[in-house]
């Protein structure tokens, strides 16, 4: 595995700590090192005395090419370059690390693209600043031989976002057209949309009948996946989506546009929460989600929660509480919800109850009944 130092803001949470070493690990780091640090300012992350403290943490890892020092933050450009200058270290922010795992699940040329263009974006700052300190004269022998190299780097990421983006509206148009066709055939579509690692692949494979790889590790999903679905003479295409994380990076949002229009442009939405959590943690994830969609133009669609990993809460009496409160939530804030429905993507528990929901409501008829 890769080395790394972790800093990490000493303002976070236990759970969100614990997603930034789940992050860390599914991109093939292994941590040496954690720093904890409180930003200096809105602008500034490091202290001095936080920078010496960086360095030294990183000093065995200098001579490794591979080796990365992880700031789980938004890295403005004169705070990387600051941190480099100091440790010896290549560093990489939270939205790189985020990237760095897409690109290791994608497969389809769309993904590869939305990654790229994604990286190049939030790169273009860095750039920027490597132009403004190698025409200063402070950034000798950086990036490659003077700053005429680096300007014509930075030309070159133009140009080639430019074309990214023009290749990626070919294939948002050509998916467009796909959705058009499964319509005009009669088929309404379910978008399965929730926070990473809830087990959004794993209930599309029970629901489809499909074996998509799944697995503990965040964004095994990054291309959408689509499959017909029948229910009692009722035929839906059941989409499953890239999952969404708490902050997500504005790159990742613009980058990723062609694949959560899916969520967008869906009939009904299918949440899926990991009810088996802490309730603090299950609290924070919903609403982010919800919030995620919001950013993405999911305020109007009906939405049916499937309350995930049931099978993991043993005191059912718990259980339903929890799920009391999970529709309270998330009825405060999005109106279209039509119910909370507990399942086991596992085990396939409440899987009948819950197509039996998808169907009543994907026909428009109340008091539509199916079996199951």
């Amino acid at each position: 595995m890769k080395r790394a130092i972790l800093a990490l803001p000493r303002s976070m949470e236990g759970w969100e700590e614990r997603e930034a070493y789940a992050l860390v690990e599914t991109a093939g780091y292994r941590v040496e090192g954690v720093v904890r640090y409180r930003p200096v300012s809105r602008s500034r992350l490091f202290s001095r005395a936080k920078l010496e403290e960086i360095a030294a943490s990183a000093r065995g890892l200098r001579d490794d090419e591979e080796a990365r020092i992880i700031v789980y933050d938004e890295l403005k450009p004169r705070e990387y370059f600051r941190v480099v200058r100091e440790a010896g270290v290549e560093a990489i922010d939270r939205t790189l690390l985020i990237l760095e795992i897409f690109a290791l699940h994608a497969g389809s040329r769309e993904a590869k693209l939305q990654i790229e263009l994604a990286r190049l974006r939030h790169r273009l700052p860095l750039v920027k600043e490597a132009i403004r300190l190698a025409k200063m004269r402070e950034l000798p022998g950086f990036l490659g031989p003077g700053g005429y190299a680096v300007d014509a780097y930075y030309r070159y990421m133009v140009s080639r976002i430019a074309r990214i983006r023009r290749e990626l509206q070919r294939l948002r148009e050509r998916r467009g057209l796909e959705r058009r066709k499964r319509r005009s055939a009669g088929l309404p579509h379910v978008a399965i949309v929730g926070y990473a690692s809830a087990g959004k692949t794993t209930l599309f494979n029970m629901l489809s009948g499909e074996a998509k790889p799944v697995g503990p590790e965040y964004f095994t999903t990054v291309s959408p996946k689509v499959k017909a679905v029948g229910v009692d003479g009722l035929r839906f295409a059941v989409v499953d989506t890239v999952g969404l994380i708490s902050r997500i990076p504005p790159e990742i949002i613009e980058a990723f546009h062609s694949t959560l229009e899916e969520a967008a442009e869906a009939d009904l939405i299918l949440y899926v929460l990991d009810v088996s959590e802490e309730e603090h943690v299950l609290a924070e994830k919903l609403s982010e989600g919800l919030d995620t969609l919001r950013r993405i133009g999911v305020i109007d669609k009906p939405m049916v929660i499937a309350a995930n990993k049931m099978d993991l809460v043993s005191d059912r009496s718990e259980l339903d509480r929890v799920l009391r409160l999970v529709e309270a939530m998330a009825s405060s804030v999005y109106p279209g919800l039509q119910g909370v429905i507990p399942v086991s993507a596992a085990t396939g528990e409440g899987l009948g109850r819950l197509l039996c929901r998808l169907s009543t409501l994907l026909r428009g008829t109340a008091g539509s009944t199916c079996s199951g």
